[in-house]
């Protein structure tokens, strides 16, 4: 399984590259839309195996629809985000007032999906919004290479050194050691990652950026086991070899991605 997580990043590697660096705006997004698409629909099976109800498939597909609005208006950056947002919600009320009569208890899933696209869609249209800002494909990578740095070293610190567990009743693997080992990861290459690719930027910042985010993304690994035991599942979805689904792989960068838009717009 080891070496099947590593073999799946190598390959997929390339291509995020040439779709973050060299295919431009419109297939960024287009990138970024579907990778949101399969998280929501992950979380979607997540919070099914978790409910004794029947699911409610039409609000699926307008919660889906509803995905694209904060994403793809991210475009025009964060009075887009929010405004899609809005369309979002607005779009779900609708639907729930427009099948009432027939469906009222569409009304109570409504909390859920709306957990989704808090969960799901804003920080990925986060993303959107950091992509347009000034060096912004540099600062995408950026906040891909934190999230892999501190969860490369949370498991190798973690595997040769970990002893004490860091949230045992969520996920029992996870150390304090390991936690810790990613944080100075991060740190040793965004400061590589600074000299490199981010020469105008002062150090101080982006590594404070660093040290915030390599604090934060843990507790998007830790939120989305959370969710996952209360439901049964161990993994999301089983699209990537060694990683499980989308969600599995992205769970950090949920959380990360915020934290390093708000940090790029008002510390760096």
């Amino acid at each position: 399984m080891h070496g099947t997580r590593w073999l799946t990043a190598i390959l997929a590697l390339p291509l995020l590259v040439w779709l973050i660096a060299a295919g431009g705006p419109f297939l960024f997004f287009l990138t970024i839309f579907a990778v949101a698409l399969i998280a929501q629909s992950e979380y979607h099976y997540i919070m099914d195996a978790r409910s004794a109800l029947a699911p409610e498939p039409e609000l699926r597909w307008v919660a889906r629809l509803g995905l694209s609005f904060p994403v793809l208006f991210s475009f025009w950056g964060l009075a887009g985000l929010f405004a899609g947002l809005c369309l979002a919600f607005l779009a779900l009320a609708a639907f729930c007032m427009f099948r009432f009569g027939p469906r009222p208890g569409l009304l109570s899933a409504i909390p859920g999906e709306m957990q989704g696209f808090l969960w799901i869609a804003f920080p990925v249209a986060c993303l959107g919004v950091l992509r347009m800002t000034d060096h912004g494909i540099a600062w995408v990578f950026f906040t891909l290479l934190l999230v892999a740095c501190g969860d490369t070293g949370a498991y190798y610190a973690g595997r040769f050194f970990g002893k004490r567990k860091l949230a045992p009743a969520i996920s029992p693997a996870k150390t304090l050691e390991g936690f810790f080992g990613g944080v100075i990861l991060t740190l040793a290459m965004a400061f590589l990652f600074k000299i490199f690719f981010l020469p105008s930027f002062s150090m101080l910042p982006v590594l404070f950026t660093a040290l915030v985010t390599a604090f934060v993304a843990p507790m998007g690994d830790l939120f989305e086991s959370m969710q996952k035991r209360l439901s049964s599942v161990k993994d999301s979805g089983t699209l990537l070899p060694g990683h499980g689904g989308m969600l599995d792989r992205i769970d950090a960068l949920l959380f990360a991605a915020p934290v390093v838009l708000i940090m790029r717009i008002w510390v760096c």
